[in-house]
């Protein structure tokens, strides 16, 4: 399995692993993945199988960092303060100014 690391605006990173040739993931898509979310320190604050949502209703980052993905791609991506959070964090999950982690698998555009 290849890997490539990527820049993207704003210092979003991510590395990606080969996909097949199937439906690609675009800012405005509905779509179901598995992901993990970590802080810095490798704390998981969020994870889930089968999460179905539109990726406009997600932070910029995440929604970011999915976009382009084809189905069957795993992606792992580091999100900066400005797009996840910000400042005001999310209390007792988040906390404010946190540098986040997703690993992300596309499992489908709906």
């Amino acid at each position: 399995m290849r890997k490539s690391l990527f820049l993207l605006p704003l210092l979003l990173l991510f590395a990606a692993c080969d996909a097949t040739d199937s439906d690609v993931a675009s800012a405005n898509s509905t779509v179901t993945v598995n992901y993990t979310g970590t802080l810095e320190d490798g704390t998981v604050f969020d994870q889930a199988q089968g999460a179905t949502f539109n990726l406009a209703q997600t932070i910029p980052g995440f929604r970011d960092g999915v976009a382009g993905m084809r189905i069957g791609e795993q992606r792992t991506f580091v999100v900066p303060p400005e797009q996840g959070y910000g400042a005001q964090g999310v209390p007792g999950t988040i906390p404010p100014n946190a540098t986040l982690t997703f690993e992300v698998e596309l499992v489908d555009v709906l």
